[in-house]
């Protein structure tokens, strides 16, 4: 028979597996000796080759070196942890447990305790506390290793809060908040106790702008600290922001707060002048929507989500009315694609209407002489975005000439894919630093018969030669170096 082994509950395995909560809940709070021993423990259960040496305590405890008392004191700790059984005592004989449910199988000792029972009940005087409530606090101290200092610290405080008599399930509910909150000790709740106090003197003002004559409750406090210290709110935007709730109360104020933070209107003026110009925003999407061809009946989400951002980048109505104009003719059809067009403006500087016409005067003179490349290489077709890429490597990248590249397409017009060809013999004469359309004239001859891009037939033009793996893995790491 083996010294250790798994319950039924745990099926053998050929590897040795933790539970991530042994490691969160358990690991850190057992000694380095006890933690060894639970491990190799563990490890015997899932190694039969080992299992058949280690049978008894007194050989388990030989392969640690340590004594077997040390070995026994160990599985005791973790027997009220839940996480073992010691269902055998001559010889011992211990029975591994799954640990997600440690806790549910947990017993507590009748003295461990007996102290804090007496300090709880005296606190909740107003009705008798059951062994399962007292239970489920155990259950709390061990799960989030608080101190019963600090759960009685919390009791009290919910008592005050709610009286005498005050459901269990509401101060499991705050414990476990602030546990969570890394809030564990009696200093650390003392703290929190005191800034829920300090919190409590600053709603009163907020409260009476709100109109409403009652004492905050915690979960009203807990949402003040999250403007003030996430949301990095001050005390003089909430109290403005609070004047102007007129239905809704306490809950209305939070959204609207929410609101102006996911919109960055952090400052009372910010608030004002978006308050101010709220009717004029909605005017503005619904004739932005009305441009680009969709319809929203409730515009406040676009002005949030889209108008509102635009607006803060710099752009003005009339711009935007423009992007939205060039977004429709452009077959950009949603409020998405739009947003896309106006970030890729922004990043370029466009923000006035100036800069975006002149930009787009740009655009309307590249596509004239892209037109005339197309018509040269017998094209019938409109511009398109690929062109426009290929022209932009041609001119801004290699620095060919226009009539250098309508000479190219001239030679490309009988071709299957002329833009590729035309992008094939441009590459090669850029190699050959070909720039003047008399240059690209004299091997132009070679191109109309297909010789000048094929580097089996003109080894004068294209360079051959063979690479070693070893080389092209050189090659591609050092593209990573070249700033193109």
């Amino acid at each position: 028979m083996s010294f250790c082994k798994f319950s039924s509950e745990i099926s053998s395995m050929n590897i040795t597996v933790i539970d991530n909560t042994f490691i969160e809940d358990y690991l850190p709070y057992a000694s380095g000796e006890q933690v060894r021993i639970y491990l190799w423990g563990l490890y015997l259960c899932c190694n039969n080759e080992l299992k058949s040496n280690l049978t008894t305590i007194d050989s388990f405890a030989e392969s640690l070196g340590i004594s077997t008392a040390d070995v026994l004191n160990a599985f005791k700790f973790w027997q009220e942890q839940g996480l073992v059984q010691i269902v055998e005592t001559t010889p011992p004989e211990i029975q591994y447990l799954p640990v997600k449910n440690a806790i549910s199988k947990k017993k507590f000792k009748a003295d461990k305790y007996e102290q804090f029972n007496l300090s709880v009940q005296s606190t909740i005087s107003g009705r008798m506390i059951t062994p399962n409530e007292f239970s489920e606090y155990y259950t709390l101290i061990e799960t989030y290793h608080m101190s019963p200092e600090a759960l009685l610290m919390i009791i009290k405080y919910c008592t005050d809060l709610k009286g005498k008599n005050v459901g269990y399930n509401y101060i499991l509910a705050v414990a476990k908040n602030w546990a969570n909150e890394g809030i564990l000790n009696f200093s650390q709740v003392e703290e929190k106790l005191q800034d829920l106090s300090e919190t409590e003197t600053k709603l009163k003002e907020i409260f009476k702008a709100l109109k409403l004559s009652r004492k905050a409750t915690l979960e009203e406090k807990q949402k003040y600290i999250k403007w003030t210290r996430k949301l990095d709110f001050s005390d003089e935007v909430i109290l403005y922001v609070a004047k102007q709730v007129t239905k809704g109360g306490f809950e209305k104020l939070d959204q609207k707060l929410t609101k102006y933070y996911e919109q960055h209107l952090m400052s009372v003026k910010e608030i004002e002048e978006y308050e101010t110009h709220k009717a004029s925003l909605f005017g503005l999407a619904k004739e932005i929507d009305k441009i680009i061809g969709v319809y929203y009946e409730n515009v406040e989400n676009v002005v949030e989500s889209y108008i509102n951002p635009w607006l803060m980048r710099g752009y003005d109505e009339s711009a935007l009315k423009l992007l939205a104009s060039y977004c429709f003719k452009n077959n950009i059809r949603s409020l998405q694609g739009m947003d896309a067009v106006v970030q890729k403006y922004y990043k370029n500087g466009l923000i006035t209407t100036t800069s975006i016409i002149q930009h787009l005067e740009k655009v309307k003179i590249q596509d004239e002489k892209i037109k005339r490349v197309l018509e040269s290489a017998s094209l019938l077709r409109n511009v398109t975005s690929w062109d426009r890429d290929f022209y932009r490597t041609w001119t801004y990248s290699w620095n060919m000439p226009q009539e250098v590249i309508e000479y190219a397409a001239t030679l490309s017009a009988d071709k299957a894919q002329p833009m590729q060809y035309i992008n094939k013999i441009l590459s090669n004469w850029f190699e050959q630093k070909i720039t003047t359309l008399d240059e690209a004239k004299l091997v132009g001859e070679l191109y109309k018969s297909g010789a000048g891009v094929d580097d089996k037939k003109d080894k004068t033009i294209i360079h051959d030669r063979t690479y070693s793996e070893d080389e092209i893995k050189s090659l591609m790491s050092d593209i990573d170096e070249i700033e193109i």
